[in-house]
């Protein structure tokens, strides 16, 4: 079944809002494995509401709108709707009953406006509507099938998944099964994925792949159809698997996890924790870190040393160190990790010093300069990076790399960190 989706308001087409109710209705249809064909959006105005309601039959089996159910002069979509599709507006005294029971509820009275929520085109079907005063509804026309949605976003998505999707579902003709997972990426770019992965072509539409970039991350989208839930699940653990294989440990997460909660697993079950000592990132790890629930039981503690006096009178780095080999460098970085791991007596130690940017770079350590160390109970590693970007973008990815660091560790995914703890080494 093919999708058409219609938002409505000027305040899309005017920037003023970021359409979130489109990404998301498109995501979960396609999900659901149907063909999302157009996403239109229109501002309140109701000749062009009304052509892109008539343009959408040709294109779309499905017509979802959202957007324009309010009480106030510029909700138009409901009249809109009536005159594209020939219909006349009409008192629903069910909807009208049901409004005045709400403000009673509340203890005060109807606006006089909210009784033009109660207007439909001849012929709806109600969707009532538990989170708010706007009630969805449904027009067939011509074969087609119109969901009409309020433009609140928690409202939408409560109504699209407990009613519209549900009857799409049973209406469709095609009686077939559809799954998908994300895995999530790190490390490789969308061009070095895509090569990798070159020879999983699909022979057929049951099984696709989409590659979506998500800085710093890049995802991969794996979506399948079966005549059976069994089936669909079987081949995306086949698939996944290949493509864990091809990527060769880069895929850290799928679907909802996120980096920081595999981060959290892996420092829980092997009882570790972690120490953080950060410098360009200005606390990000750690905020991202403790953004999980519980990861009190392996987060020991953070140390913003932004400033080389904090280096040293917190980390215990030596003044001729800073002197000699600058606050962003290796052996800063190591004495960092290693001096809140000290200080912590944590597992691991992590430190990280760069140069955010804009200003602040020179010759031999350009805007993008950072360094990342680990010390563990097996030694002391840390590498040189040149990240690009703005100075936000390059906080980002930093910190991400360094909390990617920790995954890596505990699957031996960091090979210098196998030396003897007597040693220590640098990567470059």
């Amino acid at each position: 079944m093919k999708v058409e989706i219609i938002t409505v308001g000027n305040e899309l087409t005017s920037g003023e809002v970021v359409d979130t109710n489109a990404a998301f209705m498109a995501s979960a249809f396609t999900e659901k494995g149907f063909e999302v064909t157009y996403l239109t959006t229109v501002g309140d105005n109701e000749g062009r509401i009304e052509d892109a309601l008539r343009r959408a039959q040709e294109h779309a089996d499905a017509i979802i709108v959202s957007g324009g159910l309010g009480p106030t002069a510029d909700d138009i979509t409901a009249s809109s709707a009536a005159k594209a599709l020939g219909r006349r507006l009409i008192m629903n005294q069910e909807v009208l009953h049901t409004l005045r029971q709400r403000f009673a509820q509340r203890e005060t009275e109807m606006p006089l406006a909210n009784e033009k929520q109660a207007l439909f085109p001849q012929q709806a079907e109600i969707i009532p509507n538990p989170l708010g005063t706007a009630s969805g509804f449904i027009l067939r026309h011509k074969g087609k099938i119109y969901a009409f949605l309020p433009g609140v976003p928690r409202e939408l998505i409560f109504l699209l998944k407990e009613s519209i999707i549900p009857l799409l579902e049973k209406e469709r003709q095609e009686k077939v099964f559809y799954g998908s997972r994300t895995l999530k990426v790190f490390g490789f770019t969308e061009s070095a994925i895509a090569d990798r992965l070159k020879e999983i072509n699909p022979q057929d539409r049951t099984t696709s792949l989409a590659y979506l970039p998500r800085f710093p991350e890049n995802h991969v989208k794996i979506a399948v159809s079966g005549k059976s839930l069994q089936d669909v699940e079987k081949n995306l653990q086949d698939l996944e698997k290949i493509i864990r294989e091809k990527l060769e440990g880069r895929v850290f997460a799928a679907d909802q996890e996120t980096l920081e909660e595999i981060v959290g697993h892996l420092l829980r079950s092997n009882r570790a924790t972690l120490a953080v000592a950060e410098s360009c990132t200005g606390g990000l790890i750690a905020h991202r870190l403790t953004n999980i629930a519980g990861s009190s039981d392996y987060f020991d503690r953070a140390v913003v040393a932004y400033s080389n006096r904090a280096k040293v009178e917190i980390l215990q780095i030596p003044e001729e160190l800073l002197a000699s080999a600058g606050a962003v460098s290796a052996p800063v970085a190591e004495k960092m990790a290693e001096g809140v791991r000290q200080i912590s007596q944590s597992t691991l130690g992590l430190g990280v010093t760069g140069i955010a940017g804009p200003g602040g770079g020179s010759e031999e350590k350009p805007v993008g300069t950072v360094f990342i160390a680990l010390s563990s109970p097996k030694g002391t590693i840390s590498k040189k990076y040149q990240f690009w970007g703005d100075r936000e973008q390059i906080k980002i990815i930093t910190a991400h790399t360094a909390i990617d660091w920790v995954r890596r560790y505990f699957l031996n995914q960091l090979s210098a960190v196998s030396n003897p703890p007597s040693r220590k080494r640098r990567t470059n």
